[in-house]
């Protein structure tokens, strides 16, 4: 993933006269390397150094901030920890380490550290103060009962970088590092050029068919416009396209149509905005969109929402480091000079990766609202520069590490995002998500941050999403007949399965044309597990369950409004079959079992 440098940077000045002429040739060629931005190559010439001996401040924290930039969170924990056993490591190098126990998630080591950095800097203290809240909040929100079914697509999920962008008629829009040597339908490359930044190959992006049926997921994964895109040099994308399909708006490399040598010291290469317009069967020529782009500045990650177009720029006039701006459609179709989305979106630090799910909102990622580590996915309400303040949507959406793309479909209830979160494949993979009344949840949660005090703050107050309405209503005997016997059905699994068998399909297929005809009436579903497996796995298995049902009946017409769910795990089992206790097969399957409660 294309990473911006949001940490404070603090002068650290040793002289490096106790060095030999090696020593000071991997420090100029590690300080060479890390001026390109190249900062694979440059962690490995700096850890050689300090791996020798006792090596000086500033090399160890450029280490820490080329693992910082890579991803590797746990490497850049390890340097600015060696930095703090030196009487003369700056305060700051506390918060910095603090930053990476939490992007680790380990928020009590965080809080410690955080709390050690002593500042008089107003910004600084309000910076510390935010960070203690977001360890505050991320243990309460772990805490937290969690009902949200997520998993992460192994198909999708490269040791590179895989992130959401968008949607279109055909499936889900990714940007890729990690797919170029994957035997797709549009093809492979044994040897993709490399991007000396991360030493991973370049991004380009596609697009997985997710609605198709018959396949392993590389059948359907594809690169978008590749006679277009394909040839290209260094980075592409994001892609995003207008809802005709008709135009693509492409970020791009700026020297992508000057790809010069490169010299001693590279810098940063900006990316720009493209644009291209589908002519009868073909794609025009890419120009830059002049309006949109400023020399000397990052412009890419666009969205669009009707007549307004967001995007991603760190140009002068900003609140902070990178912030989401928007522009709008002009009368001859063009696009006016952008505007800054203000301050209530946009902080000090780094906003990014704008998406659209629903009108009137807007989800992005950010390192500057209260949140839990790395980037944080939050809602805000509005359009243009009027918004309602951001509201973080949580855990298990959010994670000490990189969250974004956040990407819901029309159902309204199923979803997908990124994450370089632990015990994903490597780096950004994509996680598929499942939550009934999720825009009800979140609209019900606080906008104020939690607020670290000098004792445990209590837990936030939360408006949970209404139950179902209690049964008040005086039923007629047919009625009463027809609960009843949906009550009584038992829909049955297969071990570790949460795939619905045809028996219960069949069955499932009469639950909707009741709940057709009493469209008042609510169902929960609630869903079990036998007793083998840990805990947490039942509780998220009987989660599977619980949406194969609800999946099922959306499919065949019934609201999702109206369906609700309880995952209870290994809990309520119906025989003695518990933990240790020996039981055969058909025992154990009379407790992997969904079943419904109706409220009207």
């Amino acid at each position: 993933m294309l990473r911006k440098l949001i940490l404070f940077i603090c002068p650290l000045f040793i002289p490096l006269f106790l060095y030999g002429q090696e020593d000071k040739s991997l420090i100029e060629l590690g300080d060479e390397a890390f001026a390109r931005q190249e900062y694979a190559e440059a962690a490995k010439l700096y850890s050689e150094l300090g791996d020798k001996r006792k090596a000086p401040l500033p090399i160890l924290e450029k280490t820490a901030r080329c693992y910082i930039e890579i991803g590797r969170f746990d490497l850049a924990a390890s340097w600015y920890y060696k930095m703090l056993q030196s009487p003369a490591c700056p305060s700051i190098i506390n918060v910095l380490f603090g930053i990476t126990q939490m992007n680790i998630e380990q928020y009590d080591t965080a809080k410690k550290y955080i709390a050690l950095y002593n500042t008089s800097n107003a910004d600084s203290t309000q910076w510390k103060s935010r960070l203690l809240a977001g360890c505050d909040s991320a243990m309460l929100w772990k805490q937290a009962t969690q009902t949200m079914a997520l998993e992460n697509i192994k198909e999708l999920s490269t040791p590179g970088a895989d992130w959401i962008s968008g949607v279109v008629r055909d499936g889900l829009l990714l940007v890729s590092n990690g797919y170029r040597k994957m035997a797709l339908t549009t093809g492979s490359e044994r040897n993709p050029d490399i991007d000396p930044r991360v030493d991973q190959p370049y991004f380009k992006p596609y697009v997985f068919k997710q609605y198709q049926k018959g396949s392993n997921a590389n059948t359907y994964l594809e690169e978008v416009l590749p006679k277009l895109l394909g040839k290209l040099p260094y980075h592409v994308g994001p892609v995003c396209f207008n809802a005709r399909e008709d135009t693509a708006y492409i970020t791009l490399n700026s020297d992508v149509f000057n790809k010069t040598r490169k010299g001693p010291i590279n810098g940063q290469r900006l990316m720009s905005l493209y644009w291209s317009f589908k002519q009868g069967d073909s794609w025009g020529p890419i120009a830059p969109i002049t309006t949109l782009n400023m020399a000397g500045s990052y412009s890419g990650n666009v969205v669009l929402s009707g007549r307004i177009l967001y995007l991603v720029s760190d140009r002068p006039g900003g609140v902070g480091k990178t912030d989401i701006w928007y522009s709008e459609r002009q009368s001859d179709g063009s696009w006016g000079t952008p505007k800054n989305c203000g301050a209530v979106i946009n902080t000090p630090f780094e906003e990014t990766f704008p998406t659209i799910n629903e009108k009137g909102a807007l989800y992005f990622s950010s390192k500057g609202h209260t949140g839990i580590g790395g980037y944080d996915i939050f809602r805000a309400a509005g359009s243009g520069d009027k918004w309602v303040p951001p509201v973080n949507l949580k855990s298990p959406v959010n994670s000490g590490a990189d969250d974004l793309g956040f990407i819901m479909k029309d159902n309204n209830y199923e979803g997908y995002f990124a994450s370089n979160r632990n015990g994903g494949s490597g780096g950004d993979d994509v996680y598929h998500f499942m939550e009934t009344h999720f825009t009800e949840k979140i609209e019900n949660k606080p906008t104020t941050p939690v607020v670290v005090v000098s004792t445990p703050p209590p837990a936030p107050t939360q408006a949970p999403i209404p139950p179902p309405p209690g049964n008040k209503k005086k039923l007629s005997s047919e009625d009463s007949a027809v609960i009843d016997k949906l009550e009584h059905l038992c829909f049955y699994y297969d071990y570790n399965s949460a795939i619905l068998l045809t028996s219960s399909r069949e069955m499932l297929d009469r639950v909707a044309t009741v709940l057709r005809d009493y469209p008042q009436w609510k169902l929960m579903v609630r869903s079990y597990t036998d007793s083998r497996g840990t805990d947490q796995y039942n509780v998220d298995l009987s989660a599977l369950r619980c949406y194969a049902v609800i999946d099922y009946l959306i499919k065949k017409g019934v609201p999702a409004k109206n369906l609700y769910y309880e995952n209870m795990g290994e809990k309520e089992l119906v025989n003695p079959c518990a933990d240790g206790v020996p039981c055969n097969e058909d025992e154990h399957r009379k407790n992997r079992r969904s079943m419904l409660k109706i409220f009207y």
